[in-house]
């Protein structure tokens, strides 16, 4: 429970109240640490992470106001609630002015003082909040949305209602582009953690050292380049979610780092000597069949069990076809230059595989958007202007399958050519289907009726 609020440091001169604000914050389930003086404050904000400092301003080495002005000089991330018990308007005046979040007088009453705590701890979560979605905007230009009314997608949906209720790991799987970011940040939108960051990495485009940095942060000269501290992402999503998104491409002996973080809930900074412990949900995707990897000692067994408590299968798009056209609809929606499609353009993009999935799709659609001269768009400007030849997704030749047809009746030679296209297909009904050009729910049908339901299920 100690971090589950947030982090705190009490920051005065006075033992006894030092002293009893450490306890009466640790009971209400706050992680509390202590400093003296001004230089001691400085010194803890350079080295960890705090949501909030309750600062009195007469302090020995260092006053109040001058910590106050050096924390918005360097851009200390925490907020700042100034606790004095001698309180003047020009100093209430200068504090506000370098950003202090509250200004509060001795005595005081606790009860007053925990709900400033807790507003100031949602403003900075708030502010990181916002600060990240800016840079996940600016990084990919879409905010994004699940699409699709195929039952594929809606048992997606369902199961990310049931696993976003609990606090367990959840492995998504899925093809290139089929969305797996979108699914984790749903499953975040629908947690406990819904209020709180949401921070994404991708392992595959850092190295095992980079990745280190960038996802557990570093010391001030832990390596050539590290001029000053900084915060790794796992710390900037305590309390919310950590994405990790391509988890199958993440270097090797890292993974055993990364399963300690799993099982204990504990970093330490490139160059550190102290465990950071951080409360936030993981998740994780792939594109990769990490089954294969463990075979092939490229990825921990270990830390593939660890991480596949719960996992989400993401269709591939030409398994749900449908949901193209609503797919379609909300890419044309979201161009700068609103344009309609023709019957011929949309039967194209509907017969094509997709290979690149949703994000192939929707890359299609604006580069034809804007190299297009009139208001509809053409089977033409498909051919023309895609990224990519649009041909239609090969069909398999029918089976051809004599059997003697002497005496017998239609339903008995379809009864025989069911039986015979299953045989061919090793009892596969979705292949059985496709051969015999029918909806796998009428071969369904007429297996039961034919009574060949119990030979090949």
């Amino acid at each position: 429970m100690a971090e589950r609020n947030g982090r705190i440091l009490v920051a005065d001169d006075e033992p006894s109240l030092r002293l009893l604000l450490s306890k009466e914050l640790s009971r209400e389930g706050y992680l509390v640490d202590v400093a003296t003086d001004g230089e001691e404050v400085l010194a803890r904000l350079r080295d960890e992470s705090y949501h909030v400092v309750l600062l009195d301003i007469v302090m020995p080495k260092k006053d109040g106001i001058s910590v106050l002005r050096t924390v918005r000089e360097e851009n200390l991330p925490t907020e700042v609630i100034i606790l004095t018990g001698n309180a003047t308007v020009e100093s209430a005046i200068e504090c506000m002015k370098l950003g202090a979040f509250e200004y509060v007088r001795k005595p005081y009453s606790l009860k007053e003082l925990l709900i400033q705590i807790e507003r100031a701890i949602e403003r900075q979560r708030s502010r990181l909040d916002i600060r990240l979605l800016r840079e996940d905007l600016r990084r990919t230009g879409y905010g994004g949305k699940l699409i699709g009314k195929s039952r594929a997608m809606q048992e997606v949906r369902k199961f990310i209602a049931r696993v976003a209720a609990t606090q367990s790991t959840v492995l998504i799987l899925g093809e290139s582009g089929t969305g797996k970011e979108l699914v984790a940040r749903a499953v975040h939108d629908q947690s406990p953690y819904r209020d709180k960051p949401f921070v994404a990495i991708n392992c595959a485009t850092f190295s095992e050292t980079l990745l280190e940095s960038e996802l557990f942060g570093h010391e001030k000269g832990a390596f050539t380049d590290a001029k000053v501290q900084k915060r790794g992402l796992a710390e900037m999503a305590d309390g919310g979610t950590l994405f990790l998104d391509e988890i199958g491409e993440m270097p090797l002996h890292f993974q055993a780092k990364l399963l300690r973080f799993l099982e204990t809930g504990e970093i330490r900074r490139v160059g550190g000597t102290k465990d950071i412990r951080l409360n936030e949900r993981i998740i994780c995707a792939t594109n990769k069949p990490l089954e294969e990897l463990t075979a092939r000692n490229a990825f921990r067994t270990d830390l593939y069990y660890r991480l596949n408590v719960l996992s989400i299968s993401i269709p591939p798009l030409r398994t749900h076809r449908e949901d193209i056209v609503l797919l379609v609809q909300d890419s044309l929606a979201g161009q700068s230059q609103r344009k309609e499609l023709a019957r011929e353009a949309l039967d194209v993009l509907t017969s094509y595989d997709w290979p690149g999935n949703v994000r192939e799709l929707k890359n299609v659609i604006e580069r034809v958007c804007i190299l297009s001269t009139g208001p509809v768009i053409t089977a033409e400007d498909l051919s023309f202007l895609s990224p990519t030849r649009l041909e239609p997704a090969a069909q398999e030749a029918p089976v051809d399958v004599p059997f003697d047809t002497e005496c017998l009746s239609l339903k008995e030679m379809e009864r025989r050519h069911i039986i015979n296209v299953l045989k061919y297909t090793k009892g596969h009904k979705g292949k059985a289907a496709k051969q015999l050009q029918i909806n796998p729910k009428t071969l369904y049908q007429k297996m039961k009726t034919y009574g060949i339901v119990s030979e090949y299920r």
